[in-house]
């Protein structure tokens, strides 16, 4: 069930007595907005599934399966690892139970208890509860922040060398073609210098929202660095990496930049594309300078243009592919 949230706010009261599920709710009535009830330990488990309720509060004394039974399969479903589960018992014996790894019950109460002091047991696994849900928010967050380009919200360079080094790994097992691209923005030192460091930021938002948007399945893109970003495209062949370079620099060429303070605005890139080579040894930063070496050669030939690099058992050479008419 993607995307359905835990109601925190709902409690699951599992007991084969009417009247025991009562006192439990009218202990309780403060803590919830609203309980669901079952009379055993199947239709607790199906209430769960179907309702996800944010708290359990089992009776030891259901009949059909054991409680041990029934927090285990609770605690073996994704959405119950975490839930908060109170046991109530008549025997103060099952209390040590609760070091058992098997059952999971997150606190024992024995009867009699008095409503303040369930209440404040429930209170306090509660807090626990949203407590480790805020921190694996944040965790969340701190990875997300880690491994994404501020600025452009693009993977960063870390993210970058991490996964492709796993997808060079792949392409080396299976024999696969892969390709490398930098895309360079032509004179993006004029944009700073003309109309200021916060309107060069605003194309680069731009600029990686548009790459983005462009780029299909299975092709990695990530922000290098100031006006450079990087692609790597696995199990693919040389024409299939220019026709995608090709992509990349037309979309620019055609996109419209303009901003308050600068109308009309119009960029190119320059791109350079080496392939993995598959008869010689070459690390991943030996594919990155030779695609960078190719890029500078579209610079220097002109800009808005792509070339590839050809690799050679003695040296290498660069082949320029002039861009296509707009």
């Amino acid at each position: 069930m993607e995307g359905f949230r835990t109601t925190y706010s709902t409690a699951l009261v599992v007991s084969g007595s009417g009247d025991a599920r009562t006192e439990i709710k009218d202990c309780l009535k403060d803590v919830f907005s609203g309980f669901i009830e079952a009379d055993d330990g199947l239709n607790a488990i199906r209430a769960f599934v179907e309702k996800r309720p944010g708290f359990i509060v089992i009776d030891a004394g259901i009949e059909d399966i054991s409680s041990f039974s029934f927090i285990s399969t609770i605690r073996n479903l994704s959405d119950g690892r975490d839930v908060p589960i109170m046991l109530v018992s008549e025997r103060e014996s099952l209390k040590g139970d609760l070091a058992c790894p098997g059952l999971g019950a997150s606190d024992f109460v024995v009867r009699p208890f008095s409503k303040e002091e369930l209440g404040a047991r429930v209170t306090t696994l509660m807090r626990t509860r949203m407590l480790m849900e805020e921190l694996k928010e944040k965790n969340a967050l701190l990875e997300r922040l880690s491994i994404t380009d501020e600025l452009t919200g693009l993977y960063n360079r870390r993210y970058f060398y991490k996964t492709v080094k796993e997808q060079m790994t792949l392409a080396e097992r299976h024999n696969w073609r892969a390709a490398f691209l930098t895309i360079d923005i032509d004179f993006f030192k004029r944009i700073n210098d003309t109309y200021g460091h916060s309107t060069g930021d605003a194309v680069l938002r731009k600029a990686g929202l548009l790459l983005n948007s462009c780029k299909r399945e299975g092709e990695l893109l990530a922000r290098f660095g100031g006006e450079e970003f990087v692609m790597c495209l696995v199990n693919t062949d040389p024409a299939s990496a220019l026709l995608a370079a090709e992509r990349f620099r037309r979309l620019f060429k055609q996109h419209d930049f303009s901003a308050p303070n600068c109308p009309g605005l119009r960029l190119t890139v320059s791109i350079g594309i080496a392939m993995r080579p598959q008869n010689e040894a070459a690390g991943i930063e030996d594919i990155l300078n030779a695609a960078d070496h190719a890029m500078y050669r579209s610079k220097t030939e002109g800009r808005d243009r792509v070339s590839v690099y050809e690799w050679q058992t003695v040296g290498a050479h660069i082949q320029t592919a002039l861009p296509a008419p707009a």
